[in-house]
């Protein structure tokens, strides 16, 4: 089954108009909506970067029947694994069976901000892999702890939580992403159209999982006009990883 979900792009618009757009997407008959997470927008021209918790806060009050996905969050390094567990079980709760968890391993532009060395790629997978394992850890409910490689967590117990824990969806851009995705995740979500991505994806465990596909379009009266909204607001588009996961805030354009 196929089913149309609209993106909302916290890089290009308040929190007061992401509110509204995800209303006006339930009431023209999308089944879900993601939303994106992170410090900085793409671009200066971009213009916006609301934090993600507060404005699903705000959609939960005003659509009642909208699936909703961080797509994605990034649980590594500007924010615990430990806090993205309780801010994604008060969505859920506040959205019981609507609210997903998208999960990625992030870009360096929108994620150094704390300072730290940005890892390669096969470090961030494994610090994805056990920022996870914490998550659905705090998920169990009680006091927990956990010491690990990357994350200690010391007597946490999050004491909002749901019945039913939401589904984790895993970003996927790469084979090894998508095997993990497979492995730990209740489903994928990607932006690049790769048909080798969903077999990996389901050869490591991923069939019959949901895979959410995301597209960035431009309409405009003529071509020239689009083309030229494209180069000025989401140029960023046309790169591929490894180049928007590494490129530094010093080098993007804007």
């Amino acid at each position: 089954m196929v089913e149309l979900g609209y993106a909302l792009s916290s890089e290009e618009f308040p929190p007061e108009k992401l509110v509204s757009y995800a209303q006006a997407a339930e009431s023209t008959a999308f089944k879900f909506a993601l939303i994106s997470d992170h410090f900085h927008p793409w671009i200066n021209d971009q213009g916006n970067s609301p934090f993600v918790w507060s404005v699903i806060g705000a959609i939960s009050q005003v659509a009642g029947q909208l699936s909703l996905g961080t797509g994605v969050t990034c649980p590594l390094m500007r924010i615990s694994p430990a806090i993205v567990a309780q801010a994604a079980a008060t969505s859920t709760v506040m959205m019981p069976g609507r609210f997903f968890l998208g999960l990625g391993t992030g870009e360096n532009l929108n994620e150094h901000i704390t300072g730290l060395h940005w890892p390669p790629a096969s470090q961030r997978l494994e610090m994805l892999e056990e920022a996870v394992a914490v998550i659905r850890l705090l998920w169990q409910g009680g006091w927990q702890s956990h010491y690990w490689k990357y994350y200690t967590v010391e007597q946490a117990r999050i004491f909002t939580l749901p019945e039913e824990p939401p589904p984790i969806m895993i970003a996927a851009g790469k084979n090894r992403s998508a095997e993990l995705a497979g492995r730990i995740g209740d489903g994928m979500i990607s932006t690049a159209p790769e048909r080798d991505l969903i077999k990996q994806f389901e050869q490591a465990g991923g069939k019959g999982k949901p895979r959410y596909g995301q597209v960035t379009i431009c309409y405009a009266p003529s071509d020239d006009e689009a083309a030229r909204t494209v180069r000025k607001c989401w140029p960023n588009a046309g790169l591929s990883a490894p180049l928007t996961t590494a490129m530094p805030w010093c080098c993007q354009a804007g």
